[in-house]
């Protein structure tokens, strides 16, 4: 079921979404460039778990943003050498977990790490879920978002055991 985390409560306005980040090569699947109804346009970074993190790796599409509400959000922080092999060079991440859920994932908290970092600023990347709009023109070249959902996943179908967890 949905989890009524605050935090999926998303603020999708111009000045909470980061502008384009450099990727990690390896992990990175693609981007949607998307506008939603009201024009606003959102970046949506498509990623797969390196396998030396998980075996499962899984396919994640995230939503980078400067805040969120963080109200009974966990921030769980990794061994730093997991933290490291991160999808945003130069960031280290931690992982968000809804203490509201029962633990649900809701995505991940990217804190500066490292010169290449410098001048940066935290920020998170919720996972999410686009919502077409029905097209009025079957000819339409822009798809437009009803909305976009985030919707996190239990902890333990990201993969992440707990040994990785504990082992810092």
């Amino acid at each position: 079921g949905s989890c009524g985390c605050p935090a999926q409560n998303l603020e999708l306005m111009s000045s909470n979404l980061m502008p384009r980040l450099p990727v990690q090569g390896d992990t990175f699947r693609g981007i949607e460039e998307r506008r939603l109804v009201g024009g606003l346009e959102i970046t949506i970074y498509n990623f797969d778990q390196p396998r030396r993190l998980s075996e499962l790796q899984l396919p994640f599409k995230i939503l980078p943003m400067r805040r969120i509400d963080l109200t009974d959000v966990q921030v769980v922080e990794v061994p730093p050498k997991q933290a490291l092999d991160s999808w945003f060079p130069g960031y280290a991440w931690s992982i968000l977990i809804c203490d509201r859920c029962k633990g649900r994932h809701l995505g991940w908290k990217f804190t500066p790490a490292g010169p290449s970092a410098l001048n940066s600023e935290a920020f998170y990347a919720l996972i999410v879920e686009a919502i077409d709009a029905e097209e009025e023109e079957p000819l339409a070249q822009q798809r437009f978002l009803a909305g976009l959902r985030a919707v996190g996943q239990p902890l333990a179908a990201i993969g992440l055991t707990a040994s990785i967890l504990s082992s810092k």
